[in-house]
Protein backbone atom coordinates (compact mmCIF):
# COMPACT_ATOMS: atom_id res chain seq x y z
CA UNK A 1 0.00 0.00 0.00
CA UNK A 2 2.26 2.89 -1.27
CA UNK A 3 -0.33 5.63 -1.23
CA UNK A 4 -2.53 7.02 1.22
CA UNK A 5 -5.70 6.23 -0.38
CA UNK A 6 -4.72 2.69 -0.50
CA UNK A 7 -4.16 2.86 3.05
CA UNK A 8 -6.99 4.79 4.27
CA UNK A 9 -9.14 2.25 1.71
CA UNK A 10 -7.83 -0.66 3.80
CA UNK A 11 -8.68 0.85 7.24
CA UNK A 12 -12.62 1.12 5.92
CA UNK A 13 -12.28 -2.21 4.66
CA UNK A 14 -11.15 -3.66 8.28
CA UNK A 15 -13.43 -1.72 10.07
CA UNK A 16 -16.01 -2.87 8.10
CA UNK A 17 -16.98 0.92 6.68
CA UNK A 18 -18.80 1.60 3.55
CA UNK A 19 -18.37 5.62 2.25
CA UNK A 20 -21.67 5.84 3.48
CA UNK A 21 -20.90 4.70 7.12
CA UNK A 22 -17.73 6.16 7.27
CA UNK A 23 -18.91 9.74 6.27
CA UNK A 24 -21.18 9.83 9.11
CA UNK A 25 -18.46 8.08 11.64
CA UNK A 26 -16.25 11.16 10.32
CA UNK A 27 -18.72 13.70 10.25
CA UNK A 28 -17.38 14.79 6.24
CA UNK A 29 -20.10 15.04 3.22
CA UNK A 30 -20.52 11.53 1.63
CA UNK A 31 -19.84 13.01 -2.17
CA UNK A 32 -16.47 14.22 -0.29
CA UNK A 33 -15.71 11.33 1.06
CA UNK A 34 -16.58 9.13 -1.92
CA UNK A 35 -14.73 11.51 -4.45
CA UNK A 36 -11.26 11.20 -2.34
CA UNK A 37 -11.27 7.48 -1.72
CA UNK A 38 -13.20 6.32 -4.60
CA UNK A 39 -12.64 8.77 -7.26
CA UNK A 40 -9.88 11.15 -8.70
CA UNK A 41 -10.07 13.40 -5.49
CA UNK A 42 -7.02 13.85 -3.88
CA UNK A 43 -6.70 12.94 -0.01
CA UNK A 44 -7.70 15.96 2.14
CA UNK A 45 -6.21 16.66 5.40
CA UNK A 46 -9.36 17.29 6.96
CA UNK A 47 -10.27 13.55 6.24
CA UNK A 48 -7.28 12.61 7.56
CA UNK A 49 -7.72 14.58 10.97
CA UNK A 50 -11.17 13.01 11.48
CA UNK A 51 -9.31 9.79 10.63
CA UNK A 52 -6.84 10.00 13.37
CA UNK A 53 -9.47 11.86 15.89
CA UNK A 54 -12.36 9.12 15.58
CA UNK A 55 -9.39 5.88 15.35
CA UNK A 56 -6.67 7.25 18.13
CA UNK A 57 -5.45 3.29 17.68
CA UNK A 58 -4.20 4.32 14.03
CA UNK A 59 -0.80 4.95 13.79
CA UNK A 60 -0.40 8.43 12.16
CA UNK A 61 3.14 6.86 10.56
CA UNK A 62 1.36 4.24 8.83
CA UNK A 63 -1.77 6.07 7.58
CA UNK A 64 0.43 9.53 6.05
CA UNK A 65 3.81 7.59 5.27
CA UNK A 66 3.36 4.18 5.44
CA UNK A 67 5.70 2.88 8.03
CA UNK A 68 5.54 1.00 10.82
CA UNK A 69 2.00 -1.14 11.57
CA UNK A 70 -1.35 0.31 10.93
CA UNK A 71 -2.49 -0.20 15.08
CA UNK A 72 0.04 1.36 17.54
CA UNK A 73 2.57 -0.19 18.83
CA UNK A 74 2.54 0.94 22.41
CA UNK A 75 -0.41 -0.56 23.08
CA UNK A 76 1.06 -2.47 26.21
CA UNK A 77 2.31 0.96 27.51
CA UNK A 78 -1.61 2.33 27.22
CA UNK A 79 -3.41 3.27 31.06
CA UNK A 80 -6.48 2.05 31.41
CA UNK A 81 -9.45 3.74 32.53
CA UNK A 82 -12.87 2.78 34.14
CA UNK A 83 -15.71 1.60 31.58
CA UNK A 84 -19.23 1.69 32.61
CA UNK A 85 -21.15 -0.76 30.59
CA UNK A 86 -24.32 -0.85 32.34
CA UNK A 87 -25.02 2.63 33.33
CA UNK A 88 -25.24 4.06 29.39
CA UNK A 89 -25.34 8.06 28.88
CA UNK A 90 -28.07 9.51 26.66
CA UNK A 91 -28.08 11.00 23.34
CA UNK A 92 -31.45 12.36 24.92
CA UNK A 93 -32.66 12.64 28.79
CA UNK A 94 -31.88 9.78 31.53
CA UNK A 95 -32.24 10.18 35.35
CA UNK A 96 -29.39 11.34 37.22
CA UNK A 97 -26.83 9.69 38.62
CA UNK A 98 -23.15 10.24 39.88
CA UNK A 99 -20.89 7.86 37.69
CA UNK A 100 -18.06 8.64 39.65
CA UNK A 101 -19.81 6.75 42.99
CA UNK A 102 -20.27 3.73 40.30
CA UNK A 103 -18.12 0.52 40.25
CA UNK A 104 -16.80 0.40 36.91
CA UNK A 105 -17.77 -2.98 34.59
CA UNK A 106 -13.88 -3.07 33.43
CA UNK A 107 -11.32 -1.09 31.79
CA UNK A 108 -10.60 0.72 28.12
CA UNK A 109 -6.55 1.41 27.72
CA UNK A 110 -6.24 3.60 24.19
CA UNK A 111 -2.90 5.73 23.32
CA UNK A 112 -3.17 9.36 23.79
CA UNK A 113 -5.50 8.56 26.70
CA UNK A 114 -7.59 11.63 27.76
CA UNK A 115 -10.47 10.71 29.25
CA UNK A 116 -10.87 9.30 32.99
CA UNK A 117 -14.15 7.05 32.15
CA UNK A 118 -15.37 5.41 29.28
CA UNK A 119 -19.64 5.21 28.90
CA UNK A 120 -22.17 3.60 26.57
CA UNK A 121 -24.74 5.88 24.68
CA UNK A 122 -28.05 4.88 24.26
CA UNK A 123 -30.71 7.29 21.92
CA UNK A 124 -30.11 9.22 18.70
CA UNK A 125 -30.51 12.48 19.24
CA UNK A 126 -26.79 13.50 18.54
CA UNK A 127 -26.60 11.82 15.76
CA UNK A 128 -24.35 12.04 13.08
CA UNK A 129 -21.68 13.37 15.30
CA UNK A 130 -22.20 10.28 17.73
CA UNK A 131 -24.26 7.45 16.94
CA UNK A 132 -26.62 5.08 19.49
CA UNK A 133 -24.02 2.12 20.83
CA UNK A 134 -20.91 4.37 20.49
CA UNK A 135 -18.64 4.75 23.36
CA UNK A 136 -17.33 8.32 24.85
CA UNK A 137 -14.86 8.83 27.11
CA UNK A 138 -15.32 12.16 29.18
CA UNK A 139 -12.85 14.06 31.52
CA UNK A 140 -14.37 16.09 34.84
CA UNK A 141 -15.03 19.76 34.58
CA UNK A 142 -14.21 21.63 37.50
CA UNK A 143 -16.04 24.84 37.01
CA UNK A 144 -19.19 25.61 34.42
CA UNK A 145 -16.75 28.70 33.53
CA UNK A 146 -14.38 26.37 31.68
CA UNK A 147 -17.45 25.31 29.31
CA UNK A 148 -16.30 25.83 25.33
CA UNK A 149 -19.02 26.69 23.68
CA UNK A 150 -20.06 24.19 21.24
CA UNK A 151 -18.65 21.07 22.59
CA UNK A 152 -19.96 17.70 23.71
CA UNK A 153 -20.43 17.63 27.26
CA UNK A 154 -21.74 14.81 29.44
CA UNK A 155 -24.56 16.42 31.62
CA UNK A 156 -25.36 15.16 35.33
CA UNK A 157 -28.46 17.70 36.66
CA UNK A 158 -30.75 17.18 39.71
CA UNK A 159 -33.17 14.75 37.14
CA UNK A 160 -31.67 14.50 34.15
CA UNK A 161 -27.60 12.67 32.33
CA UNK A 162 -27.46 13.29 28.77
CA UNK A 163 -24.68 14.45 26.50
CA UNK A 164 -25.60 17.62 24.28
CA UNK A 165 -23.94 20.84 23.11
CA UNK A 166 -23.51 23.79 25.80
CA UNK A 167 -23.99 26.75 24.78
CA UNK A 168 -24.59 30.09 27.32
CA UNK A 169 -27.16 32.21 27.45
CA UNK A 170 -26.37 35.59 26.69
CA UNK A 171 -28.61 37.23 28.40
CA UNK A 172 -28.61 35.04 31.55
CA UNK A 173 -25.49 33.80 33.10
CA UNK A 174 -27.02 31.25 35.05
CA UNK A 175 -28.55 29.90 31.99
CA UNK A 176 -27.16 27.12 29.70
CA UNK A 177 -28.41 25.77 26.44
CA UNK A 178 -28.32 22.03 25.35
CA UNK A 179 -27.94 21.57 21.72
CA UNK A 180 -27.87 18.65 19.32
CA UNK A 181 -28.71 17.44 15.57
CA UNK A 182 -31.72 15.68 16.34
CA UNK A 183 -33.34 17.45 19.26
CA UNK A 184 -35.45 20.61 20.15
CA UNK A 185 -32.85 23.01 22.03
CA UNK A 186 -33.83 23.85 25.38
CA UNK A 187 -31.92 25.54 28.59
CA UNK A 188 -30.74 24.34 31.90
CA UNK A 189 -30.35 26.48 34.94
CA UNK A 190 -26.66 26.01 35.85
CA UNK A 191 -27.36 25.30 39.88
CA UNK A 192 -29.01 21.99 38.37
CA UNK A 193 -25.99 20.73 37.65
CA UNK A 194 -24.50 18.17 39.99
CA UNK A 195 -21.20 17.45 37.83
CA UNK A 196 -20.00 18.27 34.04
CA UNK A 197 -18.09 16.14 31.85
CA UNK A 198 -16.20 16.85 28.32
CA UNK A 199 -16.25 14.36 25.81
CA UNK A 200 -13.03 13.93 24.59
CA UNK A 201 -12.84 10.26 23.07
CA UNK A 202 -15.55 8.43 20.87
CA UNK A 203 -15.28 4.60 20.20
CA UNK A 204 -17.34 3.79 17.29
CA UNK A 205 -18.68 0.13 17.74
CA UNK A 206 -20.81 -1.47 14.81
Amino acid sequence: MKSIKERIIYLFAYKKLNVNRASKVLGMPQRTLNRQVNEDGKIGMELLYAIMDCFPEISPSWLLLGEGEMLREEVCCMQSVPYYSDLPVSAGVRDAYDPMLEKPSGYISLPSQKAECYFPVVGTSMEPEIYEGDIVGVKRVDSLSEISPGSIYLIIANDARMIKHCYPDNDNPCVMWCVSPNYPSFPIDKREITALFRVVNRIVTF
